[in-house]
C-alpha cells in the first residue's frame, strides 16, 4: 500500500503531456517568438530569430512518422529514428527557407544573413518540430520539454541553448541539438547533463 500511495504520489508531481507542451510553448512567448499550430511552424533564421518565415510540414510528416512508427520498441530506437528525422528536417528547412546553406556553429559574420541559424534559431525549430510530432501523436517514448541552456560568459563559456526531451519511463532528459551539424547532418541527442557540462 505505501508503494502504491508513492507511486501515485510522483505520477501527481510529474508534469503531464499537455503542461509540458504548455511549458514549452511559453519558452517562445518568453523569447518573442511564435511556437508552432497544427503542421505550420514559423521557422527562425537570422540570429536570435531575426528572420522568420512560415513554413508547413504537413507533406514532410508522413515520412516522418513512418520512421518513428518503426522505432518504438524503444527509448533507445526512438532516438536513433528522431536523429534522422531531424536531420531530414533541417535539410528540409534550409531549401524552404533558401539562401547559402546554414554554416554549423553560427560564425559571427554570418549574423543577419537570410538562411543562417545560431543556437537559438536551431533551438526554436527543433522544438516546434518536437512539439508536432508530439500533437501528432508520433512519440512514444518522450515528452517535448521547454529549451535548457549553458554558459554564461562569466564561466568562461559562450550562452547555447538546446530543445530538450525527457523520456516517459526514467525521467531522463536529453538535448536535441543540430546547432554544430550542417543542415541534412544528424543532431547531437546527448544526456541533458552531458550536454551541459560542454563547451
Amino acid at each position: 500500500m505505501p508503494l502504491l500511495f508513492s507511486a501515485a504520489l510522483l505520477a501527481l508531481a510529474l508534469p503531464s503531456p499537455a503542461c509540458a507542451s504548455q511549458a514549452a510553448l511559453r519558452w517562445f512567448e518568453s523569447q518573442g517568438y511564435v511556437g508552432p499550430k497544427g503542421t505550420r511552424i514559423v521557422a527562425c533564421h537570422g540570429y536570435g530569430c531575426s528572420r522568420r518565415q512560415v513554413v508547413s510540414v504537413a507533406g514532410w510528416l508522413s515520412r516522418a512518422g513512418a520512421l518513428l512508427k518503426a522505432a518504438r520498441a524503444s527509448p533507445d530506437t526512438e532516438r536513433k529514428a528522431l536523429a534522422q528525422v531531424v536531420s531530414a528536417y533541417t535539410a528540409y528547412l534550409a531549401a524552404s527557407i533558401g539562401g547559402k546553406p546554414d554554416i554549423p556553429g553560427s560564425p559571427a559574420q554570418m549574423s543577419g544573413v537570410h538562411g543562417q541559424m545560431d543556437c537559438l534559431d536551431e533551438t526554436a525549430n527543433t522544438t516546434s518540430l518536437l512539439l508536432v510530432l508530439q500533437d501528432q501523436g508520433l512519440l512514444a517514448h518522450h515528452k517535448v520539454e521547454p529549451p535548457e541552456s549553458r554558459g554564461f560568459f562569466l564561466d568562461g563559456r559562450y550562452p547555447h541553448f538546446s530543445a530538450v526531451i525527457v523520456e516517459s519511463g526514467n525521467r531522463q532528459e536529453w538535448a536535441v541539438d543540430p546547432w554544430r551539424k550542417a543542415p541534412g547532418q544528424r543532431p547531437e541527442i546527448l544526456p541533458l547533463v552531458q550536454w551541459r557540462q560542454d563547451s
